[in-house]
């Protein structure tokens, strides 16, 4: 991930991975039999690191309705979440080239979908907000940074209280 995190989805080829780990093509081809597979292993990391964030802040919300839906909003906005990371817009950028790539990420986002139904006494207030996180993920990722830290703290404590 450290060629896609510092320079880019561009540069990331078999045999620049194989530069970067200290081995040769062969070993990385051993492993990858192509740049799609390789970034099919990323896309797969992104999402395991995410299950894990998600379930250790699951973990630290408090019981009771919308639980999902506020560890939704706590991972969206946490500065070390999964939208913190430059590689995730540098592997959406490869995904783009191939949408083959994007089924594990669809999936991941059906699974959201689904917890942010399956405890909310209103789902279609949870969707619609995550919905607006999404777009916060997509603000994030692409290195946008429309919104100052006194405006994201705002929008934080207006999307948790419209879930209290």
């Amino acid at each position: 991930m450290y060629i896609v995190r510092e320079q880019g989805a561009a540069r990331l080829t078999l045999d620049e991975a194989a530069r970067q780990a200290g081995v040769s093509k062969g070993g990385v081809l051993y492993h990858f039999r192509s740049k799609d597979d390789l970034i099919r292993a990323m896309v797969q990391r992104l999402i395991e690191e995410y299950d894990e964030q998600a379930a250790a802040m699951y973990a630290r919300e408090a019981e009771g309705p919308y639980r999902w839906a506020r560890t939704y909003v706590g991972l969206s906005f946490d500065p070390r979440g999964p939208g913190a990371d430059p590689v995730g817009a540098a592997v959406l950028a490869a995904v783009a080239l191939n949408p083959d790539l994007l089924a594990p990420i669809r999936a991941m986002f059906h699974d959201i979908l689904e917890r942010l139904r399956s405890d909310s006494p209103d789902p279609t207030r949870a969707l619609l907000i995550g919905l607006a996180l999404d777009g916060l993920f997509l603000n994030r990722v692409t290195g946008l940074h429309l919104y100052d830290d006194a405006t994201m703290e705002n929008l934080r404590q207006t999307a948790m209280a419209l879930l209290a």
